[in-house]
């Protein structure tokens, strides 16, 4: 999705929306790198985001001679074909109620499992205001609490992508951490049974221990859902 991002200044303040959005990206940032609870961890369906904000400088690179565009002198920066390189540009400076040419742009990419509206549903669901924080800064931005109106202004800036690749097509969010906690529990089941020094020790508990911590069967392990069912009942029941 790329969305446009509001000129000037928020209400009572003397930063940009640009420069407000960048603070509240950066602390989602700050707070997924030293391993803390963010908003995102709330939806379980996404598999990872980025969120990328494209300035008209970086976008105009190379362009030549675009009205109201200030570009470096050719001495000092230009790119390795000859092309000019734009200066930044200050929204701040943009007279009140003017839109301004050139638009700063977030661009957010997220892959998720299952279905648009239904991820966005859990979206609007889960986080709700903390996910208004983030694009409030956003022009039009209607908020979650009307889902309808949210649902049009994501699809007003959804883009298409030409090019989708997954190495593992068919693994869910879900699936993905339940093998990583199982190779964790395996590890340590043959950490067990082989210890670096001494004898192997007897396998038949250590594994009936194992395959209790696991909550896993010897039979239909596992559905496509990556869930673990028990084996079937038979006979008769009373």
């Amino acid at each position: 999705m790329l969305s446009p991002i509001r000129p000037g200044c928020p209400l009572g303040e003397r930063r940009t929306h640009e420069e407000r959005l960048r603070a509240t990206v950066a602390d989602l940032a700050r707070r997924h790198e030293r391993g803390l609870p963010t908003e995102l961890n709330r939806v379980p369906s996404i598999h990872f985001g980025r969120m990328i904000i494209i300035r008209p400088e970086q976008y105009l690179v190379g362009s030549e001679g675009v009205s109201g565009v200030d570009y470096y002198p050719a001495a000092v920066r230009t790119t390795k074909d000859g092309g000019r390189i734009p200066q930044p540009i200050d929204d701040i400076t943009i007279a009140p109620g003017h839109i301004p040419k050139f638009r700063s742009w977030l661009l957010t990419l997220v892959e998720f499992d299952g279905d648009l509206k239904l991820y966005l549903r859990d979206i609007a669901r889960f986080l709700g205001g903390d996910f208004d924080l983030v694009f409030r800064d956003c022009e039009d931005y209607p908020g979650t609490v009307h889902f309808e109106e949210f649902w049009q202004w994501i699809r007003c800036y959804q883009i298409n992508i030409d090019l989708f690749y997954a190495t593992y097509p068919n693994l869910t969010v879900s699936r993905i951490k339940q093998l990583e906690a199982f190779k964790s529990r395996f590890d340590a089941f043959v950490a067990s049974v082989r210890p670096p020094q001494g004898d192997p020790k007897q396998v038949d508990e250590l594994f009936d221990k194992f395959l209790s911590e696991n909550l896993q069967y010897c039979e239909n392990f596992p559905d496509t859902d990556g869930l673990f069912q028990p084996p079937p009942i038979t006979g008769n029941g009373g």
